[in-house]
């Protein structure tokens, strides 16, 4: 017997909420870093069945996009998703662009270097270059993840978004912000001093000792979507290098952002030679 036709709209509506658990199943697991996390607790972070989680993670794992550890049971992040992730860093060729301004930034200063991109209602870490002084940082690694809004980098991008997607931004992220101990109003109060020196300055605001000076990249005639942070320790920040290290990093931006001019449209001759 022919099985009824289901309503026009309930095939996609399911493969979309298919796709939403996929995308906060993979975003759990980056969460959980290189120790991976067990079934039970991604069931129950993600507020699913275990049955419903095995099968999520067979299917990935199936395609490389999971790894899971037989002695420990546990499930990370597999190596063709990072492949892929890497692939999407450099999509647009920013990274590849600003990867020798990160090293002469880092080997002039001492300090790590970092190249971070907006992601929707995120800035990510798609670069990272390390100074002789190895200190914590809230982004971490390649990869690392925090709400637009907290971290020098991404409130350097932030402040530069026209102001009703900087409403938006705010309102959405306003519940991720506690977990940072801050708030949308704060955030939106750091966006002002931004915009008037062109770059972010944060003297261990979030990590006790840790300093960042962060600036936009600014390219003549696009969207803002990245910035360079330098980490370094507060008490290395005598005045003298602050202003060093900040003609640096405007020397360095300004030639990012001379690379992503965008090109002279050319137009078609036509058949008598005439353009």
């Amino acid at each position: 017997m022919d099985h009824p036709t289901p309503p026009d709209g309930t095939a996609a509506t399911s493969g979309i909420q298919v796709l939403d658990r996929v995308v906060r199943l993979l975003e759990r697991l980056g969460e959980a870093g290189e120790g991976g996390e067990q079934l039970s607790r991604l069931a129950t972070g993600l507020g699913l069945s275990a049955s419903t989680v095995h099968r999520l993670l067979a299917a990935l794992e199936l395609h490389g996009w999971v790894d899971r550890e037989d002695a420990t049971r546990r499930h990370r992040l597999g190596t063709r998703l990072i492949a892929l992730a890497g692939r999407a860093a450099d999509g647009s060729g920013l990274r590849r662009l600003c990867r020798p301004a990160l090293l002469r930034i880092s080997a002039e200063t001492q300090e790590t270097t970092f190249l971070i991109v907006r992601s929707g209602l995120n800035a990510v870490v798609v670069d990272r270059q390390e100074g002789s002084y190895v200190i914590e940082s809230l982004t971490q690694g390649i990869g690392g993840l925090l709400p637009l809004g907290i971290g020098s980098g991404s409130l350097a991008i932030l402040a530069c978004q026209p102001e009703a997607e900087v409403d938006a931004i705010l309102a959405a992220n306003a519940t991720r912000y506690g977990e940072y101990g801050t708030t949308a109003e704060a955030v939106r109060t750091s966006l002002s001093g931004i915009r008037e020196q062109g770059f972010m300055l944060a003297n261990g605001s979030l990590i006790q000792g840790l300093s960042v000076i962060a600036m936009p990249i600014r390219p003549a005639g696009r969207d803002v979507t990245a910035a360079i942070a330098i980490n370094f320790i507060t008490a290395r920040l005598a005045p003298a290098n602050r202003q060093a290290w900040l003609s640096l990093l405007t020397r360095e931006v300004q030639s990012i952002e001379a690379g992503m001019s965008l090109p002279t449209r050319r137009t078609r001759p036509t058949k008598n030679g005439e353009t």
